[in-house]
């Protein structure tokens, strides 16, 4: 169903299905929105704009606070729902019901520091800073977090004044559909949400839509270049992308190797690989100490595969297409002469299910900058900290990256040289505060689509002096 100023509509576009990655049972079966139907979407956030952005922030905020009241009584019912959905196991699914619950707090705290309304004295004049919202804006959400991602950027556009059409990933249409569902428990006003299911082509019809003021997306590379290149000249459309990464992950002179290879399954492998944030690539010194780590990590991956059919920790990847990439993107590695020290396979024929990958990439005749989701690690040998911090920065990406290590002082210059948004010590690189910026450089996006800092891109700045009328 579509949800359309406060109207819950028969989509009138092609079908859409739903199944489950772990089953493959249909779970979703409903019709896509129509462009017809996109764009009375978006006129709908249009005429709802002005009586919202004209509404009290403490107005707006009894709203947003009663939709976070209901979800927080709904934390199992929603968990329940993206483990079926996604395939995620019901714990990781918890997670991220937890970490979309403490959206409310960081949110408001973010509104009010880096953006709201201030005033100082200016000479014998005063300078004021104000805030507005810019308007409708289409927020586009992803498969692996399809509740607390989109959820992070509604919050904050809500909070600042703007009005949402929301177009859920069509891997997971029954997600974004409960989510609005407990945004019209919460008494949002008519036209302030709404919400249309479709591929990309309802995507496009919202982003090159000419009452759209702004696009925020998070997903994957392709699209996010597409977007970029859809609002090329409209300078009009505020755009906030945030497009994954190649992640780097240096382990370096540790005899904690227990801890070591904990962070790096748990940077690697967690969620089945299907994080943005999640190591896609391992940097060891090529010493004692750097095949000693490799050699336990190998041990503890293939533990992994050897009871992933059981597994408490790690679910299937989205669909089958996601497994067969997988697979196709292992096999141009070792077609490219990587070494396989672990190959990654899919558990039941027909199924989406893999087990973890490890492939030597020291002496290949190429690499690939690419973001494949899925629990795959390539490692490379190097021979001094320079160059790993080289290799690690031979990515077009810079998301995520982290370094394992007992010398303090090499975070120092770690930290200094890398070229990340999200720099870990010691710590999984798929760990973030929501308090914190969240996004990173180069392909992996612009601005800071999630974490603290979304206030910046919800509400654009206004400054005044102010003499006074005498």
């Amino acid at each position: 169903m579509l949800f359309i100023d406060n109207h819950w509509v028969a989509g009138k576009g092609k079908n859409l299905i739903s199944l489950s990655p772990l089953s493959h049972e249909e779970i979703w079966n409903d019709n896509q929105a129509s462009i017809s139907q996109a764009n009375q979407a978006v006129l709908s956030a249009v005429d709802a704009f002005d009586g919202w952005k004209n509404s009290s922030l403490n107005n707006r905020l009894k709203v947003i606070k009663k939709f976070y009241k209901i979800l927080d009584q709904e934390q199992d019912f929603l968990s329940r729902l993206i483990s079926l959905e996604t395939g995620k196991l019901l714990e990781d699914s918890k997670t991220e019901v937890a970490a979309a619950s403490a959206k409310l707090g960081n949110s408001i705290k973010a509104y009010k520091e880096r953006t709201g309304s201030k005033i100082k004295a200016l000479g014998s004049s005063q300078q004021a800073i104000a805030h507005f919202p810019h308007g409708p804006m289409a927020i586009i959400g992803p498969f692996n977090f399809p509740l607390h991602l989109p959820n992070g950027h509604i919050t904050p556009a809500l909070l600042a004044g703007n009005t949402v059409v929301f177009k859920p990933s069509e891997q997971t249409p029954l997600v974004g559909e409960a989510m609005v569902l407990l945004w019209e428990r919460a008494g949002i006003p008519k036209g302030v949400i709404n919400l249309v299911q479709g591929d990309y082509r309802i995507g496009e019809a919202l982003i090159k839509h000419e009452l759209i003021r702004g696009v925020l997306f998070t997903g994957g590379i392709k699209s996010g270049l597409k977007i970029h290149k859809y609002l090329a000249g409209q300078p009009n459309k505020i755009l906030a992308l945030e497009l994954g990464g190649n992640n780097p992950l240096i382990a370096w002179k540790t005899k904690k190797i227990s801890r070591a290879v904990e962070i790096i399954s748990s940077s690697a492998f967690l969620s089945s690989g299907q994080r943005c944030t999640c190591a896609r690539r391992l940097i060891l010194q090529n010493s004692t100490n750097g095949k000693a780590i490799a050699d336990r990590l190998l041990k503890h991956a293939k533990l992994i595969g050897a009871e992933i059919k059981n597994s408490k920790f790690y679910g299937p990847l989205i669909n089958l297409n996601a497994a067969k990439n997988f697979i196709a993107f292992q096999q141009k590695l070792i077609d490219h002469g990587g070494k396989v020290l672990l190959r990654g396979r899919i558990i039941f024929k027909n199924g989406s299910l893999v087990s973890p990958a490890i492939i030597d990439m020291t002496h290949a005749k190429q690499s690939f900058d690419e973001e494949v989701f899925g629990p795959m690690l390539q490692i490379k040998f190097v021979e001094n900290f320079e160059e790993a911090i080289k290799e690690a920065n031979s990515t077009n990406f810079g998301l995520s990256a982290g370094l394992i290590s007992d010398n303090d002082l090499l975070f120092e210059i770690f930290q200094r040289d890398i070229n990340a948004g999200i720099v870990n010590f010691n710590a999984p690189i798929t760990g973030a505060s929501g308090s914190a910026p969240f996004g990173g450089v180069g392909k992996s996006g612009n601005h800071r689509p999630a974490g603290y800092y979304a206030a910046d891109y919800c509400a654009w700045p206004k400054a005044s002096v102010i003499a006074g009328s005498k």
